[in-house]
């Protein structure tokens, strides 16, 4: 019998079409084992994008894990159940299949049945891709004119909106909730501020359609919906196919509905009329928030973002502040507040004392490479647990077959736990393989520390030069987040108590955005460092350039607590901590 072929499966379900359509993980899979066991192919790898939208690459980790190990030759061959499982996009389907061909892979589809290594093939594939995406816009535009057709005959067109109920497709008010909708337009009328609102109605206990607090952005989104004085409004979007509809639509649908309204127009135009006064537009702050998002609130965990005050003298200071707190009010948390300039600067004292150390960042190497060289140790672990149970399904499966030999009649009554078994053999098999590559991928190089240390010594010089944008993101490259201390003396304040770092440099951790950083870094300031040298930005040669600054695992620097009595001078670099 001639050698088997070796195939890789890729299986791909959104929460949609499972729902709709019926295409379960383990009906595809199922479907092309049987194909494989008679076609001569042996499956030696399975993909598995559960949940995930066919709409583009970028959200689908096991299609980006299948590109990255079409190079590697572990197979020849891989099988899809239908063309639309690779995507829905044809640019992006012919540029996988492209991948493919470069690899000499065959890409096979079962329910079109092509072969993409042959001429016919390909043209079909072409023409099923472009198909596939004419199919989904098709979709999508018959959708869309439906639902702008219904709106303009003023009908709500589905949604939860607090204050309504959706009876027979039609909004009736909700009295308990409309109440809330009152109240909430009664404090704008008011000229109360959208923080002001949400800390009176969270203080209230009041939830949302959900059963959450009230954040500033839902009061915003209630105060602009004229579906509370009786109007409808939609397509208010361009980008209308987007989950996150994008670009706003001058000509969109505002019509009178067929629904009651809870606000009067009189109260409407003031309270508009009152948002536009308070309205200012912000200014550009001459010192950015460069720590938004890593400072970690010390009660909540929730991000930090900015915040500012006016002193005795009508100095402005900056601040962070808790995001739940900005956002939801007092009810949610505190404030929490840290001087931003502190902060900023103990950020990059610390950073710098690493490279200026060089034991520091010796010990922090030595963790890290310790950590790596024990890093199979958890995986191994985790699959000897899989097999265990896997072997105990296997056993199990074996003795009902056997007694089916031995007694045929019984297949009824042991069909639906056979089926049961068998399912969960199939997902034990799934997790197994994804542990196996896991435990293929996993790095156990030591990281070099001359590369590390290159970059790091140079970091202050770098966002000295560096345009704040450009700040966030190199800062978001080495630190994970930042943690402060829950209590502020007085006279001292907050002060920053841990910094964990993360190194990701890896391809796959890096937006293009960031990459084109990094490509100026390397050339104005590390140029000497060749894992720095990004010339190409695909492939095997980027990662060969940058394996020794791959993931480095969580590191945690701590800092000994300020000194009460030694008062920090924000200008003196050489302050003690």
């Amino acid at each position: 019998m001639s050698e088997k072929i070796k195939a890789a499966l890729y299986v791909r379900v959104s929460t949609e079409e499972q729902a709709k359509e019926g295409y379960s993980i383990l009906a595809q899979i199922e479907e092309i084992e049987n194909y494989a066991q008679s076609s001569n192919m042996e499956i030696v790898m399975r993909y598995v994008d559960e949940g995930v939208s066919g709409k583009n690459i970028s959200g689908r980790p096991q299609m980006k894990r299948l590109l990255k190990d079409i190079e590697s030759k572990y197979f020849s061959t891989v099988v899809v159940y239908k063309i639309d499982r690779i995507s829905r996009k044809s640019k992006d389907a012919l540029e996988i299949a492209e991948r493919c061909e470069q690899a000499n892979v065959s890409l096979i589809s079962l329910k079109e049945n092509f072969d993409i290594a042959t001429p016919m093939g390909k043209m079909v594939f072409q023409m099923m891709s472009n198909f596939s995406e004419y199919e989904r816009n098709s979709i999508i535009e018959r959708g869309k004119m439906g639902m702008i057709q219904r709106a303009k005959e003023g009908y709500f067109n589905g949604g939860r909106v607090l204050g309504y109920d959706s009876v027979n497709k039609r909004l009736v008010i909700n009295e308990e909730e409309a109440h809330i909708i009152k109240l909430i337009f009664d404090y704008a009328e008011q000229e109360l501020g959208y923080k002001a609102i949400v800390s009176r109605i969270n203080t209230m206990g009041h939830k949302t359609k959900r059963g959450s607090d009230f954040s500033i952005n839902t009061i915003k989104t209630i105060l602009d919906n004229p579906i509370y004085i009786g109007k409808i409004r939609f397509n208010m979007f361009e980008n209308w196919s987007e989950k996150h509809r994008k670009g706003k639509n001058p000509n969109y649908v505002l019509v009178d509905g067929k629904h009651e309204a809870i606000i009067d127009q009189i109260q409407w135009d003031r309270v508009q009329k009152n948002r536009k006064k308070r309205s200012v537009k912000p200014t550009k702050s001459k010192n950015p928030y460069i720590l938004n998002g890593l400072i970690r609130c010390p009660e909540c965990g929730y991000g930090m973002v900015s915040g500012s005050s006016k002193g005795a003298q009508g100095k402005r200071y900056r601040y962070y502040v808790c995001g739940l707190f900005h956002n939801k009010g007092s009810k949610a948390c505190s404030a929490h507040s840290i001087r931003a300039d502190r902060a900023e600067q103990q950020v990059f004292e610390e950073l710098k004392r690493i490279v200026s150390e060089p034991y520091v960042l010796k010990q922090i190497i030595d963790s890290v490479n310790e950590n790596r060289n024990n890093a199979e140790t958890p995986i191994n672990d985790e699959i000897k647990i899989l097999q265990s149970k896997l072997n105990k399904v296997k056993v199990r499966i074996n003795n009902i077959t056997d007694q089916l030999m031995d007694d045929p009649s019984l297949v009824n009554i042991f069909k639906p736990k056979l089926t049961k078994l068998t399912e969960e053999q199939s997902k034990l098999n799934i997790q197994l393989e994804a542990l196996n590559s896991e435990l293929e991928a996993c790095d156990t190089t030591p990281i070099d520390e001359k590369a590390l240390y290159q970059l790091l010594s140079n970091f202050k010089k770098i966002m000295k030069d560096s345009d704040p944008t450009s700040q966030k993101t190199l800062l978001r490259l080495v630190i994970k987040d930042i943690q402060i201390s829950k209590e502020a003396p007085r006279g001292i304040g907050r002060h920053i108590e841990r910094i964990n770092l993360h190194f990701d440099f890896t391809i796959e951790g890096l937006e293009d955005q960031t990459m084109e950083l990094l490509e100026t870094i390397s050339m104005d300031y590390i140029q000497p460092v060749e894992h720095w040298m990004l010339e190409d930005r695909d492939g095997k040669k980027l990662s060969e350039m940058m394996d020794s600054l791959n993931i480095l695992p969580l590191k945690d620097v701590r800092f000994s607590p300020i000194n009460p009595e030694c008062p920090i001078n924000l200008f003196d670099q050489y302050q003690p901590h």
